[in-house]
Order: structure tokens, then sequence, then C-alpha cells
């Protein structure tokens, strides 16, 4: 099955949310996979799991739990925000 899958890339603030949420409404059969939600989840709940130094790698464990689920369980278009890095998108996407 071919699905489309749709990359910002942005600094902090630049409007990757704003941007990809407007697209996820023009587009039919998306989602957004924003890492910003899973930071926000992990520091909510699950604070004390959180990496003291070096990558987060809890986040990107879930992002790609995320991607591989969606990518098995259904035919939705992904929209991907990301920061700079194109080492993480790539291992989350793979």
């Amino acid at each position: 099955m071919k699905r489309l899958v749709i990359i910002t890339v942005g600094k902090t603030h630049s409007g990757k949310t704003t941007f990809a949420r407007a697209l996820e409404k023009e587009l039919n059969n998306c989602f957004v996979m924003d890492q910003d939600n899973h930071a926000e989840f992990i520091n909510t709940f699950y604070k004390n799991l959180q990496p003291k130094l070096g990558p987060n790698t809890l986040k990107h464990a879930l992002s790609k739990l995320i991607v591989d689920y969606a990518k098995e369980h259904n035919d939705l278009n992904l929209i991907y925000l990301q920061l700079k890095s194109k080492s993480k998108w790539t291992s989350v996407l793979a």
C-alpha cells in the first residue's frame, strides 16, 4: 500500500505544528506525528524515566512504536514533525 509521508523540519517555535495541523485538516486520511506530544506525555507521567544526559531514547522509542503501529494497522498518510537532525527521523520511519 502506498502512503504519503510529509516531513516538516524547522527550529523550535517556527510554525511546524501550526502548518502540520492546517495540512491535516486539508488532507484526508492522515495524522500528525508530533514528538512534542510524546515529550509532554513522558514528562507528565514518566519524568523519572527521562535520561539525565544524552539523547531522549524513551521519546524516540515511543515515536517509533506509534509509527510502526500506524504502518501495520492502517493506511493513514503521515505528517512528521522534526527539529533538525535527519538521522532521528530516518530511524523512526524505517
